[in-house]
């Protein structure tokens, strides 16, 4: 019995029939693939295109569960469509099919966010299994946009958008700096929560990870994609949004995303000017961009400081952390050149234990105290939680958008709508949140196909 007969009748997606673009520009190697598909009962072949450009377009379109995507083809080549579409339409899974059998060729595609990868020519079984395995992989992407879009519609919280280049018009945005001058005090989980918590239907927000040498934006939210800032940098001249979304990714809950570089040589060679530059030309399209910024208080910190329109200064209840915050405080309000950058600062107090409302737990500095010697009220304090945090990281998602109930989740919507207040933007309240299911974790990691001599 040939193997097309054996798999025939026999679908392994659970009787839902997978929905296949085939993106290649020989046209002889589209119809073969075409006529295998037509052997399986839960494949069907969505579409076809030529190019890579024309792949991009009719993924976008189409929305198919798996793309299968050749290397070599005019106007842009597969790698590259497959960076753009894993991007713009992160439930499309890609699978590389390709002559190239090079490993290098291999790594930047699954860098790129292709599924599976494998080489021409190869059995019928073989593509099944890619295109099975493919879909199966990116199971808890499609159960985590559907639940963010069931949200959306049921309460108008931040709903995924599938194409993640929708033409929108030149907007006032404000940029958010998040910061702590305290090394291990939580920016990057505070800077991602605020981020994923603006968000609503008419409220576009990107995440920016400042920290150009050791960013870990990819890692808190499970993301993989070679595109980062030193791209943005590049086309931040021409600041039209479709060049700029070029440099952008987009998480499965539909955050957009901007990612530090993955190599130290280019993280120097990248100026205050350039990333000052780039935050304005992302304010133009957004309306939030949210900086995640390193602890020193350099050059970049104080130009992202002054571009600002809120800055959440983050401390810990340790005296170290404390008179860190102070010292950020007086330098602040001893600018010059800057007028109220002080007043736009809300200060937060983070991983606060409980008992350290009533009394001075060993090792701390009671919440009055830290105020005290700040001068100033937390616009926040967040309670300790180091179990539920670990568990968000490591399945890439939001705390907020996970376990909006369990503190510190509530405390963090309410630093976020302290931010849309104070900048008089559209408000959304806890309540607006409360339909978010639960989300799974992220899907393993990708798997390579093995090349065969049968075409």
């Amino acid at each position: 019995m040939s193997s097309q007969t054996q798999s025939q009748g026999k679908p392994q997606t659970g009787g839902h029939v997978i929905q296949v673009l085939i993106v290649d520009d020989n046209p002889d190697t589209r119809e073969h693939i075409r006529k295998l598909l037509a052997f399986e009962t839960d494949m069907e072949v969505a579409g076809t295109a030529n190019t890579g450009r024309e792949g991009i377009d009719q993924t976008v379109t189409l929305k198919p569960d798996v793309v299968l995507m050749d290397i070599n083809m005019p106007d842009m080549d597969g790698i590259k469509a497959t960076q753009a579409i894993t991007a713009a339409v992160p439930t499309a899974a890609v699978v590389i099919v390709t002559v190239q059998a090079d490993a290098v060729y291999m790594r930047e595609a699954l860098s790129a966010g292709a599924r599976y990868y494998m080489t021409k020519p190869f059995e019928p079984d073989e593509l099944y299994d890619a295109i099975r395995n493919a879909y199966k992989l990116n199971d808890s992407t499609r159960a985590l946009a559907a639940r963010m879009a069931g949200a959306a519609a049921r309460s108008g919280v931040p709903g995924w958008s599938a194409s993640g280049m929708d033409a929108v018009g030149v907007r006032q945005g404000h940029i958010i700096a998040v910061y702590s001058p305290q090394g291990g005090a939580g920016t990057t989980t505070i800077a991602t929560n605020i981020a994923a918590a603006l968000m609503d239907k008419d409220t576009r927000v990107v995440l920016v990870d400042c920290n150009l040498q050791f960013g870990d934006v990819h890692a808190f939210l499970n993301i993989q994609s070679p595109a980062n800032i030193t791209d943005l940098i590049k086309v931040v001249e021409d600041a039209d949004q479709e060049t700029i979304e070029h440099a952008i990714i987009q998480h499965p809950g539909g955050l957009r995303v901007v990612l530090a570089p993955s190599d130290l040589d280019d993280a120097y060679d990248i100026t205050p000017q350039q990333v000052e530059t780039s935050l304005e030309a992302l304010s133009q399209f957004y309306d939030f961009v949210v900086v995640d910024l390193p602890t020193p208080f350099d050059d970049m910190t104080l130009r992202v400081f002054k571009a600002a329109s809120q800055i959440v200064l983050i401390g810990l209840p340790t005296i170290p952390a404390v008179l860190n915050v102070r010292k950020v405080l007086k330098k602040l309000n001893n600018l010059e050149d800057t007028e109220d950058i002080c007043e736009r600062a809300a200060c937060v107090l983070n991983r606060v234990s409980v008992e350290q409302g009533r009394k001075r737990a060993r090792g701390t500095v009671p919440v009055e105290s830290a105020q005290r010697f700040i001068e100033r009220e937390f616009t926040a304090t967040l309670p300790n939680n180091e179990e539920d945090m670990r568990v968000a990281v490591s399945q890439g998602v939001p705390l907020v958008s996970k376990e909006k109930k369990r503190s510190p989740a509530p405390e963090l919507i309410a630093l976020a709508q302290h931010i849309r207040e104070a900048v008089a933007a559209p408000g959304i309240t806890v309540s607006t949140l409360e339909n978010i299911a639960p989300i799974t974790p992220p899907p393993a990691t990708p798997i390579a196909g093995k090349k065969s001599g049968v075409h």
